[in-house]
């Protein structure tokens, strides 16, 4: 299947409405897909809206990694992930998923910003991270591409520090011992 230069896609789907959400703009881009901020502006809800490159549309494996980690993040339901809302598919954009949108700063943003990360701060973080890692492990999930872009700190004032730690992206995650992608998406 031929497809369009991705940036030619991304700014395709500004201002095309996603299910009830209307797509305002480009959050950021990868190899399996592109991130973007929707709106429902009436009632003032925003998401995230995670679209499958149209050139992976035709690929089975593909479109059952990109459903694998709404699965993957949904079955954990730790609060330190991600929460997957819904998913969909549209004509124009193909696959996509609805997800929680994070109002916060990835790590790397962190650590470029001159912001003082000072041991206690970090001890909180890593604790954090160390969480939501045993928990998806606990569910045989190895994430395989965790990076300080795809940890997410966020305010929360119910969590010591007033930040909360959110950790992105299962796109290649991978099942460990004797599970297959079948297995972990069809078992109850």
């Amino acid at each position: 299947m031929a497809s369009k230069p991705a940036n030619s896609d991304h700014q395709q789907l500004i201002g095309h409405k996603l299910g009830d959400y209307r797509v305002v703009s480009l959050l950021g881009a990868g190899g399996m897909g592109a991130v973007y901020l929707g709106e429902v502006s009436e009632i003032e809800s925003q998401v995230a809206i995670k679209v499958l490159h149209r050139q992976y549309i035709e690929d089975k494996e593909m479109v059952q990694r990109f459903m694998s980690e709404a699965r993957a993040v949904n079955r954990v339901g730790h609060p330190g992930l991600v929460k997957v809302h819904a998913w969909g598919e549209d004509d124009e954009a193909g696959i996509y998923l609805v997800m929680e949108y994070l109002k916060g700063k990835s790590l790397r943003q962190l650590k470029s910003r001159d912001c003082q990360l000072d041991a206690e701060r970090v001890a909180r973080m890593t604790a954090q991270i160390a969480s939501i890692l045993a928990a998806v492990h606990g569910e045989n999930i190895i994430h395989r591409d965790l990076k300080p872009e795809n940890i997410i700190v966020v305010p929360d004032p119910d969590m010591v520090g007033g930040e909360r730690v959110k950790v992105l992206d299962f796109g290649i995650a991978k099942l460990r011992g004797d599970m297959t992608i079948t297995d972990f998406t069809t078992r109850s």
